[in-house]
Order: structure tokens, then sequence, then C-alpha cells
């Protein structure tokens, strides 16, 4: 029997996106369709039961921008610079949200 740590260790091999075309996720700058080809893969990810799993790798290899070009964890590129200087988010509910400090 596996347990959470060794299946999260591989979690590729869970993803929702495994077997599917690389190119649904991979974005080139100034293609033709991007935002419905980044829609398309970002509905992928939103099913997927590992996508805090991809996405926390992706994070971990932001600054090699080539190796995490494309949708991961079911944001882009661009999405993900941002949340790395963001306020906290927590992963709930199938979405990420910010965490909102109590006010005073």
């Amino acid at each position: 029997m596996e347990t959470l740590e060794t299946v999260l260790s591989h979690w590729r091999d869970y993803a929702a996106c495994r077997g599917m075309p690389i190119d649904l996720f991979i974005h080139r700058h100034g293609e033709k369709q991007i935002v419905k080809r980044i829609k398309e893969a970002k509905a992928v990810c939103a099913g997927c039961p590992v996508r805090p799993e991809c996405l926390n790798e992706a994070l971990q290899y932001l600054a090699d921008q080539e190796e995490c070009a494309g949708i991961w964890g079911g944001l882009t590129l661009n999405e993900r610079k941002e949340l790395i200087f963001a306020t906290p988010l927590v992963y709930r509910d199938g979405k990420y949200r910010q965490i909102k400090e109590p006010r005073p």
C-alpha cells in the first residue's frame, strides 16, 4: 500500500494531463489562438488531483523560465511570477485564494 508521501513523490503519474500532447500546455508569446489554448489547458488543470504538487514544482524552477514555460498547476508563467510576490495563498475548493489578514 502506498502512502501519501510516496504518491506525491511521483505525482506526475496521477496528473490529469498525463499522456496529453505537451503542446496544449506550452505556449509561445505571439502564437495564434493563445488565449483559447491557455483556457483549454487550464480546464484540464482545474480537475487535476495533483495540481498543488505541479504548481509547487513549477515555482521551484521559476528561475529557469524555459524549463517552466507554459501552464503548470493551472497557472501561466506570469501568474506564477505574481504569485511569488503576492500575499499568501491557500488552495481550497479547487482554487487558490488569498489569505486575508484579520483587521485589527
